[in-house]
């Protein structure tokens, strides 16, 4: 049987931590491994997640790491400790029992398959889904979960390859690892897990939705969120940076139109609502994603 690790990152919400990890220890896969990555929180995480969880292993960076780089450390001890699969999982989501199980059989039964991730839904409304499976659509220059908002009706109940996974929840074998290598820190936040996708189907892997296993994320329902100038620049930012890496040179025939038409209805919608940082923060994004773009061609 596969040796599995859950990574888990932790930064200032060991309540959402405590349940995430509580429903890890339900699971009944047998082989299964849970590491926390705690990114310098304040709010005495460590001491009170180990008290409560004796049995886990606990990374504790100086620093606030953030997703990609806490994870790749979990990732890397995971992988010296002969882990088979890893499973990246969002410390403010809870999975079901069986989930770590049928994503291992997902992985194992599909061939070629490097990453596999299950459906997830919102934790506050437990019959709606967040993602099953994420699209990449380089004509527009976006990405998008499939079902977003939608009831679950069955709708997405088949398994099938994807665009891309998110790093709510996803496993990849060690393989893919070994061959593509860790998440890319650039993105600072946000795109990284589908820049991770991406690079993993150049490489020859599937990215494959399997709906049998089921992840609950706490994440609001509204989208009051997505105008925030701080959201949008790091959106923004990220966006460009996973096209102009991933995109081939025609798609930029497309891409610009679609992305000023969409910007424009953001800072529409932004300064509606009052919030005029909103245009300062894509300028910002633009600026600084070109910039990072540039580095990395280097």
């Amino acid at each position: 049987m596969a040796k599995v690790s859950t990574v888990v990152v932790n930064w200032n919400a060991r309540e959402d931590t405590r349940e995430c990890i509580e429903s890890l220890m339900q699971s009944d896969y047998p082989s299964l491994e849970i590491i926390l990555v705690d990114n310098a929180s304040s709010d005495g995480s460590v001491p009170y997640l180990r008290s409560l969880f004796p049995g886990i292993t606990i990374i504790e960076n100086p620093i606030n790491e953030r997703f990609a780089l806490g994870s790749n450390k979990g990732m890397r001890l995971a992988l010296e400790r002969g882990a088979r699969c890893v499973f990246l999982l969002n410390n403010d989501a809870v999975v079901e029992k069986t989930t770590i199980g049928r994503l291992v059989r997902a992985l194992e039964g599909s061939p070629g398959a490097g990453l596999v991730g299950p459906k997830i839904l919102y934790f506050s409304k437990k019959d709606v889904i967040w993602s099953a499976g994420g699209e990449v659509n380089f004509w527009r220059g976006t990405t998008r979960h499939r079902g977003i908002r939608e009831k679950d009706t069955g709708q997405y109940d088949k398994s099938v390859e994807v665009g891309y996974l998110t790093g709510c929840a996803l496993m990849a074998k060690k393989e893919l690892i070994e061959k593509i290598g860790f998440l890319d820190p650039s993105y600072y936040i946000y795109g990284e897990d589908a820049d991770w996708c991406l690079r993993a189907r150049k490489a020859g892997f599937g990215v494959v939705y399997a709906p049998a296993a089921r992840v609950w994320h706490k994440v609001s329902l509204s989208t009051g969120g997505e105008f925030s100038a701080t959201k949008l620049y790091e959106k923004t930012k990220s966006n460009l940076l996973l096209f102009s890496r991933h995109a081939r040179p025609y798609h930029w025939i497309t891409i610009p139109f679609f992305s000023l038409f969409f910007l424009l209805w953001l800072l529409i919608k932004g300064i509606m609502r009052g919030n005029l940082d909103v245009p300062r923060a894509i300028v910002r994004a633009i600026e600084d994603g070109l910039r990072k773009r540039d580095q990395h061609a280097k």
